[in-house]
């Protein structure tokens, strides 16, 4: 398998003397798990900074509160039921990151992106590529 030009999946946003930014799409479609690919050269040291960053988003599928229940006859409270719901566990969802960041000084989240093996492939060499550039 060889790495395509242009990369499916992977592009480049900008190169600077030093640096090299890359965007890599997920598979899915979704924007919101794309990875912003940061490569770095440090001259001095001359060690090499890959800093990947992601959308950041809560667990939104743990429910404290269950959001449906089959049993409720009226449209009217049904609807009720899931606003309140709804709200209740947003609201302890968004409580608990809250109390992470003031008492622990940090949250620990997943970042997943779905890749084809062409993708991946793209990926490890784009890494490749931008740090043997960066060297010269």
């Amino acid at each position: 398998m060889k790495a395509e030009q242009p990369a499916q999946g992977i592009s480049k946003k900008a190169e600077f003397h030093e640096a090299v930014w890359y965007e890599v799409d997920c598979e899915c479609g979704s924007h919101n798990h794309y990875h912003s690919l940061w490569v770095e050269r440090d001259p001095e040291t001359k060690l090499v900074t890959v800093e990947i960053t992601t959308e950041a988003t809560t667990d939104f599928w743990t429910q404290r509160v269950p959001e449906r229940v089959n049993n409720l006859e009226s449209p009217f409270v049904n609807w009720i039921w899931q606003t309140v719901a709804y709200t209740v566990n947003e609201t302890v969802r968004r409580a608990k990151l809250i109390t992470g960041i003031l008492f622990k000084g940090h949250i620990t989240y997943d970042s997943t992106v779905l890749l084809t093996k062409q993708q991946a492939y793209n990926y490890a060499k784009a890494l490749e590529r931008s740090v043997k550039d960066l060297d010269r």
